[in-house]
């Protein structure tokens, strides 16, 4: 009978120290959201804030230097360039060139150490933060996997349209609907794992995860949902995606920027050959500016790197494939 007290008196008392321990991660991960949500904002708000108009003319980047940190070398050194309204605007160039600090700064997640951004004329810095991201839709290449539905992870991009069918709309234009309707519960089935405890970790509908490809087009479907933003981000919406599903993304991509400005970034030179201009960003500086058929009649960096991409293809093609050939010429 002692014995087995001593073991009862040890398992209560491994208990006590197991949800101590329990309670000290919860009250600790508790204090990390207050700190979150008390956070006050990191960048300068004006007293009185421009409203965000609709784009009407373009963005302007006028004289933009920027850098990560007072001890960081510079990643934007003077750049100039503007993005007109209603067009196509490619940013291409090697790893590090800014591209992305580029759209960063547009949707204002940082500011330029000197130089402005104008939209239609007024610097960002002096317009309403949340109204200036209401008019943005943007594809991140470090694009959010959220530990939610499938419905709620498109949802996010935009509350207003969280409905069924705009969800399911946006899903298809993705490439992705039929996939999300197939999972156990339908777009209510949790894209993630980490909740394995509350039912039966061998369930499938306790939840389910995406490959990258998948998740990238529940990006998209997210971004397809702010639809009729005046200004759209593409920073390498298809870098994950496998060269048939690239090609009917980029299609589906070409008909939702029709018409709209859009700020188009991709390392494959031929999904970005169509915008109406590219910028060729080398160093922190705009290297050449034009369209592609005028940078390749240049013959610089962009018609040399788009060469090397192409020369690439072209050696793995088969001899009996000429019409494929002419046809992505085409």
């Amino acid at each position: 009978m002692f014995v087995a007290a001593i073991a009862a008196a040890d398992a209560a008392l491994a208990g006590i120290i197991g949800n101590a321990a329990i309670a000290c991660q919860a009250v600790l991960t508790f204090r990390s959201y207050t700190g979150i949500v008390r956070q006050g904002p990191d960048l300068a708000q004006p007293a009185r804030p421009v409203p965000a108009r609709p784009l009407h003319r373009g963005i302007e980047f006028d004289d933009v230097w920027f850098r990560y940190g007072p001890d960081r070398p510079w990643v934007l050194r003077g750049v100039s360039f503007t993005v007109p309204s209603g067009r196509a605007v490619a940013l291409v160039g090697r790893n590090g060139a800014g591209k992305s600090t580029l759209v960063k700064l547009v949707c204002r997640f940082y500011d330029p150490e000197c130089g402005r951004i104008l939209w239609d004329g007024t610097d960002l810095r002096d317009m309403d933060l949340a109204g200036l991201r209401d008019r943005i839709s943007a594809v991140f290449q470090d694009y959010m996997s959220y530990e939610l539905t499938a419905a709620e992870n498109i949802a996010v991009g935009d509350l207003s349209r969280a409905a069924d069918e705009p969800l399911r709309a946006a899903a298809r234009r993705a490439g992705i609907d039929e996939t999300l309707a197939g999972l156990p519960k339908g777009y209510q089935t949790l894209l993630t794992r980490a909740y394995f405890d509350l039912a039966d970790k061998e369930d499938p509908q306790t939840g389910v995860l995406l490959s990258g490809g998948q998740w990238q087009r529940v990006a998209l479907a997210r971004a397809f949902l702010r639809g009729g933003r005046d200004v759209a981000i593409l920073d390498e919406p298809s870098s994950g995606l496998d060269a048939e599903t690239e090609y009917e993304i980029h299609s589906a991509l070409r008909a939702h920027r029709e018409g709209r400005t859009t700020i188009l970034i991709s390392h494959r030179l031929n999904a970005v050959r169509n915008a109406d201009t590219i910028v060729v960003l080398a160093d922190g500086v705009v290297a050449e500016l034009g369209s592609h058929e005028a940078l390749m009649a240049r013959g610089g960096r962009y018609a040399r790197l788009f060469s090397l991409q192409a020369q690439g293809f072209a050696d793995q093609l088969p001899e009996a494939a000429p019409s494929l050939v002419s046809e992505g010429r085409r």
